[in-house]
C-alpha cells in the first residue's frame, strides 16, 4: 500500500470527492465505506479490497463505517503521438 495516496477516515467521518473530467477508480484499502454518488438512486457499501469506478462528472460522498482507508486512482495521462511522415506518401516538388 502506498501511504502517500491513501486517505484515512475516522469513525463516522464523511468526505465529498469533487467530480472530475476523467474516470477514476475508488479502492478501499481497509475498513468499510458507505458511498452516495451524484445522479444515482442507490447507496453503495464497499469493504477492504473492493472498488468502484466513478464516471466522468460524478461527485461522490464517502463515509467511514466505522473507519476506512481508500485510494482514488486516475489513469495515467496519455502521451501525445509525435508527428511523423505517413508511410507510403512521397513529397511532390513543384517543377523548377
Amino acid at each position: 500500500m502506498n501511504d502517500r495516496f491513501t486517505t484515512r477516515l475516522a469513525p463516522g467521518q464523511a468526505l465529498t470527492l469533487a467530480a472530475a473530467r476523467t474516470p477514476r477508480r475508488l479502492v478501499v484499502i481497509g475498513g468499510r465505506l458507505w458511498l452516495t454518488i451524484s445522479g444515482g438512486t442507490d447507496d453503495h457499501w464497499l469493504g477492504a479490497g473492493e472498488g468502484l469506478t466513478l464516471a466522468p462528472g460524478q461527485e461522490v460522498v464517502v463515509e467511514a463505517w466505522p473507519q476506512a482507508s481508500f485510494q482514488l486512482l486516475q489513469a495515467a495521462p496519455r502521451r501525445r503521438a509525435e508527428a511523423r511522415p505517413a508511410r507510403g506518401w512521397r513529397m511532390k516538388l513543384a517543377p523548377a
